[in-house]
């Protein structure tokens, strides 16, 4: 099976490095890989370059800004031979079976549109009832819920089929996705932008995490918004995917699960000995995003 790895990236030299030093060190090596970058400065083309004598089917892109577009071109430049394509964030460090896993999956089941893998450092903790009750988590893994918040699969020890797959670690057969964009709309960060593709890829066949394949998640600091501003757009993202009908994502429980995240944000800013005022203006960002999408509504 041919596989092609796409590693979208801007300004983060360091952090490719050493998700190519993982690269090198694979048990199975993909067929192509390209690298799609849109930094400011040299850096990472020439990294590219240096790499490019160790991995000989490697090739290097610069494009405008956006991940999204990023993916896109990126599918736009896959050869006809590929079957199967990886996604995976440029701040990631893969273990050596992780290619042989992924690929292993989708050998050996033909319904398989989409897999990924374990996520080291994802953050996944245990779903709280607070949170359950308004609509933003969930004990079940790999879910989209109606309020539009996802639900990662990430350190789950078993496969599982999901609703959506991680930016950081996304794979899929390539005739499945066929016409299938990423949504450009979702400038910069593009936040939302792998759970809006999982949903729609889902129409196709089924989605799995694998437990098997495992990376680490570095998350680096270089490119990332404050968390306000994050909620904020995060509502944005939400809405877009009720106003799409995808999956069971309805505006009134988006509204909900938005009403109910900017109440706990609040709750914290008051009870915490410190007052901490990041919990203030997450509180008021949830409500701007929702001020947002009621005035594109007028």
């Amino acid at each position: 099976m041919k596989d092609a790895l796409v590693i979208c990236t801007r300004n983060r030299p360091s952090d490719m490095k050493r998700c190519l030093d993982s690269l090198l060190l694979q048990e199975k090596m993909p067929f192509s890989v390209l690298i799609v970058d849109s930094s400011d400065g040299k850096e990472t083309e020439e990294l590219a370059a240096e790499y490019a004598g160790m991995i000989s089917s490697l090739e290097y892109v610069h494009t405008l800004p956006g991940l999204t577009l990023q993916r896109n071109i990126a599918l736009g430049t896959l050869s006809d031979e590929i079957q199967v394509v990886h996604f995976i964030d440029d701040d990631v460090e893969m273990e050596p079976d992780y290619f042989l896993q992924i690929v292993k999956a989708f050998e050996e089941d033909a319904r398989l549109v989409g897999a990924g893998g374990l996520i080291k450092g994802g953050n996944r903790k245990k779903a709280r009832l607070f949170a359950r009750l308004g609509g933003r988590d969930s004990v079940i893994p790999g879910r989209v819920l109606p309020t539009g918040f996802n639900i990662g699969a990430h350190e789950t020890p078993f496969d599982v089929d999901v609703e959506w797959l991680p930016g950081c670690s996304m794979s899929f057969r390539r005739k499945s996705i066929a016409g299938l964009k990423f949504d450009e709309g979702r400038t910069g960060y593009a936040i939302g932008e792998d759970a809006d593709f999982g949903l729609r890829a889902l129409t196709r066949g089924t989605l799995r995490h694998v437990h098997s394949a495992r990376l680490h998640h570095h998350q680096s600091p270089v490119n990332r918004h404050k968390r306000p501003l994050l909620v904020r757009m995060a509502v944005a993202h939400r809405w877009s995917l009720a106003e799409d009908k995808l999956g069971r994502v309805r505006r009134s429980m988006v509204v909900y699960g938005t009403l109910t995240e900017s109440l706990t944000y609040l709750l914290r800013f008051v009870l915490s000995r410190s007052h901490d005022k990041l919990w203030l203006e997450c509180s008021v960002a949830g409500l701007a995003g929702l001020s947002d999408i009621a005035k594109k509504r007028v």
